[in-house]
């Protein structure tokens, strides 16, 4: 399964006042960091539990470009909100922000690869002069 407007628009429970173009960007600019900030399989057997999968990049995606679209709908709510619904709907949005947020960092933390752990160098006093 890849990461469309229609899986964004889905999770979100099929917002109003979110544009496709919005949606497309988002996916753009996340797909490449997720891509960036994967590990790299170049010396991991293909059967090895660390092994990145398409699936676990693209559930990271998901997360992170929902939780942006989120903000956006945060910011413009006011355009496509009535004034006596409006703090309503930002509670609401604001919570899904917040979740969407977390979810995205633990996605993002599973497929990453931390600097350095490779290689772990230790210093050691000498007495050289």
């Amino acid at each position: 399964m890849t990461v469309t407007t229609d899986s964004i628009r889905d999770l979100l429970n099929r917002p109003r006042g979110l544009n496709e173009g919005t949606i497309t960007e988002y996916i753009s600019m996340r797909t490449e960091q997720v891509n960036k900030s994967a590990r790299n399989n170049a010396f991991l057997a293909t059967d090895s539990a660390n092994v990145v999968t398409t699936s676990q990049k693209e559930s990271a995606i998901k997360a992170l470009v929902c939780a942006d679209c989120l903000q956006v709908m945060i910011d413009t709510l006011p355009s496509y909100v009535n004034e006596s619904e409006r703090k309503e709907q930002d509670i609401r949005l604001t919570a899904q922000l917040r979740g969407f947020m977390k979810r995205g960092q633990d996605l993002l933390a599973l497929v990453s690869e931390k600097g350095g752990t490779a290689v772990k160098i230790a210093s050691t006093k000498t007495k050289q002069k």
